[in-house]
């Protein structure tokens, strides 16, 4: 689908306007700032019950006037439609509706409630209730027919944060709505998936008729929950589905909008698919300190799942936050200029459509302010907004160079979605993210993309694939690894920590791991754990082919036994903890990488096992970096100095090259084979041009 393009490869933009601040007598100074520091877009997002106090009311006067001002300044506009994000609905609604409201797995009623984010009121409608889609249909066709063919006209934001209608206040206790609208829902889409008796085999209930089922309403109750879950989470993307295709209906030519977390969510992939785009907020305060790498690693995680998400890999940083989060009379650290610079510049590398700020003034109405904020209360710029401006004109000085080209990854490590959701039953939901991370981060800090995929993913495209905590055996996850297998290509699996503990349903597994036990040659013989006596005594020596190791933290193992021929390539206290089928092409460790000591080596052992080829390398600690191909011709290397002093850093390509200019400082590097040396300012980034041979 195309789009309306603005005419820069990569634009910037900023939120400005919300329901109501800033207040209408700053725009047209703020709009002309905007314009002239090189932002590109300003987005405006108000809320259902700021937009139609009164039914079939449109108060929209305050989004006509930012049109026309952002297109009197040359700017476009990137519009939410708020009717199912953070904020209240209308009061009047409510009122005509009271069963609109969504019920917590208590039985309750979710009442008026506010955040820093929406302090107007908190949302707590039902998307399930058909005046939802009644009344917000209209007021979704009332505002498309409204800025269609507005020039400034650019982005519809369909569902900014896309969640549960229970996610917006704790009273919804971090579990779905259970209203008589969902639940009747819920009902009829186990009917269309099983008969009573199918169903009652599944969850090992002996319910007698459909009325009997009992909505789960603890994560203790898996197998049902699961279920409950999954018909949730279907039914967000049905309803995103409605919008956007409504949207599209009147309006095929702006592109139409959906974001998620930085940190992924289990229903991320089924919602991403729906929307032209994918997206994310992030805070951007707390970064440049000793664990600098680790912190930024998190962040470019975040990227490459949402490239991976993205419809043709399309995706947007749309919320870097612009200044310390929280606010309020007890705000945070401040943002340095430095980590907004960084995070701006790694948008960029990281194949994004564009990057947005939250926001250019702050929020004024709620404890957001005094944060998030390129512009001070007064509205005279702050550090960060002229560190911002600055890198603007530096992008624009690469243009020539942009769109950038991604070199095939050789890794990849695979995101399981319902994998996550188990263990958030486990309270675990955290550890499950830390451990993919800390494969990424380790491939990343060493100059090494590694992909961020689901077993949607074609695995022979790779070397390598890790699979982290892969504990559900679902019938995709089956399939792509048998396909790998079964292949005669170069891909090999490594699977850490749990795998195939639990079957499909939720039921753990009899035979595990759930349906490869004879094919792989193991069997798990039991579970232990690594204490930090263990580790005080000793008793914490991971022995493996590839040297060996100190488990350095408490941590979980699993204990395995070979069959079928598999070989044991890790033991701990005499317990077999690693194993390699007979094909070689599968090995599972029962443990976290992230318990190792000199994670550096492993990794480095381990790619070197895996034959990953190293494009480009560096002799300095906490510098990262990047390779991408030039638009134009040659290379672009970003070396990025994630170290709290400045430092000379040796740089090697393995590709050949016969020049290189560093485009930072306007300098033609020395090489010689392949090798150049480049002074890098504390926290600074470095662009090297290279020409091939």
């Amino acid at each position: 689908m195309k789009f309306k393009k603005i005419e820069v490869p990569f634009p910037i933009g900023v939120e400005y306007f919300r329901s109501g601040v800033p207040k209408r007598e700053v725009w047209e100074k703020d709009f002309f700032e905007i314009k002239r520091r090189g932002f590109n877009i300003v987005r405006t997002a108000s809320y259902w019950n700021w937009m139609e106090p009164s039914k079939g009311q449109y108060k929209l006067d305050d989004i006509d006037a930012f049109f026309d001002l952002a297109k009197d300044n040359g700017l476009y506009v990137w519009i939410d439609i708020m009717l199912a994000t953070h904020g209240a609905c209308p009061e009047w609604l409510i009122k005509e509706y009271p069963d609109i409201c969504a019920v917590n797995n208590l039985g309750n009623n979710i009442l008026p409630d506010a955040h820093p984010a929406y302090s107007q009121g908190a949302m707590r409608h039902c998307y399930d209730h058909p005046a939802w889609r009644k009344y917000g249909g209209k007021l979704l066709d009332h505002v498309v027919n409204r800025y269609k063919k507005h020039d400034a006209m650019y982005a519809w934001g369909i569902w900014d944060g896309i969640n549960l209608s229970t996610a917006w206040t704790s009273q919804g206790n971090q579990l779905p709505c259970y209203c008589s609208n969902t639940i009747k829902k819920y009902i009829n889409w186990l009917k269309n998936k099983f008969t009573l008796n199918e169903l009652n085999e599944r969850v090992l209930r002996r319910y007698n008729f459909w009325s009997d089922i009992e909505i789960p309403r603890s994560n203790q109750n898996v197998l049902e929950m699961l279920l409950y879950k999954q018909f949730n989470y279907e039914n967000l993307s049905d309803h995103l589905k409605w919008m956007i295709n409504r949207t599209r209906k009147l309006d095929d030519i702006h592109e139409t909008r959906t974001h998620g977390g930085w940190i992924p969510r289990p229903w991320d992939e089924i919602c991403a698919e729906v929307a032209d785009s994918w997206g994310m907020s992030m805070p951007s305060n707390n970064l440049l300190n000793e664990n600098a790498t680790s912190l930024m690693s998190d962040r470019v995680f975040a990227f490459s799942w949402a490239r991976y998400l993205g419809k043709n890999n399309r995706w947007w940083n749309e919320e870097i936050y612009s200044g310390m989060s929280p606010g309020g009379v007890k705000w945070g650290n401040q943002t340095k200029p430095e980590e907004l610079s960084i995070l701006l510049w790694m948008t960029l590398i990281y194949g994004a459509s564009g990057a947005m700020f939250w926001q250019y003034r702050p929020d004024y109405m709620a404890f957001e302010s005094p944060g998030y904020n390129l512009a001070s209360l007064d509205g005279k710029p702050t550090q960060r907004l002229e560190a911002v401006s600055e890198d603007i004109l530096k992008i624009k000085e690469i243009y020539e160079h942009l769109p950038l080209g991604f070199f095939n990854s050789q890794v990849a490590i695979m995101n399981h979605q319902l994998s996550h959701e188990i263990f958030t039953y486990n309270e675990l939901g955290d550890e499950f993210i830390q451990e993919i991370r800390g494969l990424f981060r380790n491939f990343w800090s060493d100059g090494i993309q590694a992909d961020i995929i689901s077993p949607k993913t074609d695995l022979t495209n790779y070397k390598l694939i890790l699979l982290p905590n892969i504990s559900i055996i679902t019938d995709d996850v089956f399939n792509s690894i048998n396909d790998v297998l079964n292949s005669n290509k170069d891909t090999n699996l490594i699977a850490t920590s749990n795998f195939g503990l639990y079957s499909d349903n939720g039921l753990s597994s009899y035979n595990p791991p759930d349906k490869f036990s004879e094919k792989l040659g193991v069997r798990i013989s039991d579970f232990s754990t690594i204490t930090q006596e263990d580790i005080n005594i000793g008793n914490n020596v991971l022995e493996t082919p590839l040297g060996n190791y100190k488990i350095v933290k408490p941590t979980r193992f699993t204990i395995l036994e070979q069959t079928n021929g598999s070989e044991a390539v890790a033991l701990l206290n005499g317990n077999i903890v690693g194993i390699e089928n007979l094909n070689k092409n599968f090995s599972w460790y029962g443990f976290s990488f992230e318990a190792l000591s000199n994670k550096k080596d492993f990794y480095n052992s381990l790619s070197n096992k895996n034959n990953i080829f190293q494009q480009i390398s560096v002799n300095r600690e906490n510098v990262i970096p990047i390779i991408r191909k030039s638009n134009k011709k040659g290379v672009l290397i970003f070396l990025f100095n994630l170290n709290e002093q400045d430092t000379i850093c040796e740089v090697t390509l393995n590709i050949d090259i016969k020049s290189g200019v560093d485009l930072t400082k306007n300098e033609t590097l020395y090489l010689s084979n392949n090798v150049f040396n480049v002074q890098m300012n504390k926290w600074g980034l470095n662009i090297i041009h290279c020409d091939y041979k």
